[in-house]
């Protein structure tokens, strides 16, 4: 039995855009959770950044660790990874919980109070949780790098206990294109035109006799969240990664159910964990068969040496004794069986016959043929075919289910994030505007502290507010 789910979430794709908010919500505490202030001052901090904000500290790791990136909006600059379990798991660690005053609206636990930590002073945080945050981190440490880590912390303040980490997704060596070159060693360019209509110089990439481009391996710091995943696993890198915290953390002490060992499941839907059950159902009716298959073949093979007796006995010339009996007493013994099976309706109690164990070969063959019988038929297998393809249809149906939504959430995401560009680089603008109207020249996107310019613009709205005062006041 174990103590509680695994929970390992990763989130791969956090913009520049992306790095203000997620870096107001550690600080400050806001965000889409439920937060409890009187809970902040217990969370655990195992790496803080040293810069203003995360945005600063983003580019200040880049920059001290020499990492090579693509300084574009389209780049993931930052990763994110979430563990924890239920309270259920928490509480065999010794954390005391309460009811939130809010219940469970959807899932297993609908109508269910909403359990949060009760704690009230550091003595509430029992030493066994520590350690296993503690654990966590170094598994993490292990997996991506102790200095490619950007911030660690644990939460206390919110539902369910929980570490959150932020981490550059960096690599040692990438695989980049070789280009064709002239004699002299310059690249040869062609003209091409774009999906936008525009006419545009492109090298030309060198390709082997069978017609694939060739690479070559370079090696250093790079920011490449592609090929970091990609050297995890590729498209199973976060199942594996599941399956290694798995028998990493348990190998600690711990009882953490992993889900289906070697599956592609990380933070499941509902749709998902409704198929996932079906799965279980599916592999419990298969272990089933299984074993009804080897307990049938176990009495055919009786049946058949029977059978193999019964011939032996009636199409053989000798006068051997079987079983301590004679010849013609077996082949009654048999024909009596035979007869038993046709009627049905024989009492063998009130059979009167001389020898025990004659009376106990009846029942042993009457058993054997009625079993055997309903192996013939196949009632039992034919059901359990049924299920298994009505739960396989099911799946299927779920499936296509999952397929539709993932569409529909693509191309949400795709809109939101056309939104969240637009937004960014107007917000760039205007911060560029404001800081050329301050003399300030050749500013970078990489450059500008949204927190500085806030303030500036709070400062030029205040100024104005208070000019139109004097003016009215002098009217």
């Amino acid at each position: 039995m174990y103590d509680g789910n695994q929970v390992l979430r990763f989130e791969t794709q956090y913009k520049k855009k992306d790095l203000y908010n997620i870096g107001k919500e550690l600080s400050d505490r806001k965000g889409t959770g439920n937060y409890d202030k009187e809970r902040t001052k217990f969370n655990i901090k195992y790496k803080t950044i040293t810069e203003r904000n995360l945005y600063q500290e983003v580019f200040t790791q880049l920059k001290k660790q020499n990492i090579e990136y693509n300084d574009k909006a389209t780049t993931n600059f930052m990763n994110g990874a979430v563990i924890t379990s239920g309270p259920e798991f928490f509480q065999k660690l010794g954390l005391n919980f309460k009811e939130s005053g809010r219940f469970y609206e959807k899932g297993k636990k609908t109508n269910k109070p909403i359990l949060v930590p009760n704690i009230l002073s550091e003595k509430d945080i029992p030493i066994k949780v520590k350690q296993f945050f503690d654990d966590s981190y170094e598994f993490i440490k292990n997996e991506v790098g102790e200095k490619n880590i950007l911030t660690a912390e644990v939460h206390f303040d919110e539902d369910t206990p929980h570490m959150q980490i932020y981490f550059l997704p960096v690599i040692d060596k990438v695989l980049k294109k070789v280009y064709e070159t002239d004699s002299n060693g310059n690249s040869i360019t062609v003209r091409v035109t774009n999906k936008n209509g525009v006419e545009v110089t492109r090298p030309i990439t060198k390709k082997d006799k069978n017609g694939k481009i060739i690479y070559k391996e370079i090696k250093g710091n790079f920011l490449n969240n592609d090929q970091f995943w990609k050297s995890k696993g590729g498209k199973l890198s976060y199942a594996k990664m599941q399956d290694k915290f798995n028998i990493y953390i348990n190998d600690k002490g711990y009882s953490l159910f992993r889900g289906r060992i070697g599956g592609h499941e990380q933070h499941k839907t509902k749709i998902e964990n409704q198929i996932n059950e079906l799965y279980e159902k599916l592999d419990e009716v298969s272990m089933d068969l299984e074993k009804n298959k080897e307990l049938n073949n176990k009495e055919l093979e009786l049946t058949n040496n029977l059978k193999n007796i019964d011939n032996n006995i009636i199409y053989s010339p000798t006068k051997k004794k079987l079983g301590g009996y004679k010849e013609d007493d077996v082949i009654k013994l048999i024909d009596y069986a035979k007869d038993i099976d046709k009627s049905n309706k024989v009492n063998i109690k009130n059979l009167s016959i001389k020898s025990n164990e004659v009376l106990s070969k009846n029942i042993q063959i009457e058993k054997l043929v009625n079993e055997n019988t309903k192996l013939k038929s196949g009632e039992a297998l034919v059901e359990k075919d049924k299920i298994i393809a009505n739960q396989k249809n099911i799946i299927k149906e779920k499936n296509n289910i999952i397929d539709n939504l993932e569409n529909q959430i693509d191309y949400l995401k795709s809109k939101v994030n056309d939104i969240k560009e637009e937004f960014f680089e107007f917000c760039n603008k205007l911060c560029k505007a404001i800081g050329y109207l301050l003399g300030r020249k050749k500013i970078k996107d990489r450059d500008i502290d949204y927190d500085e310019y806030r303030d500036i613009a709070d400062n030029i709205i205040n100024d104005n507010r208070k000019k139109e005062k004097d003016n009215d006041f002098c009217r």
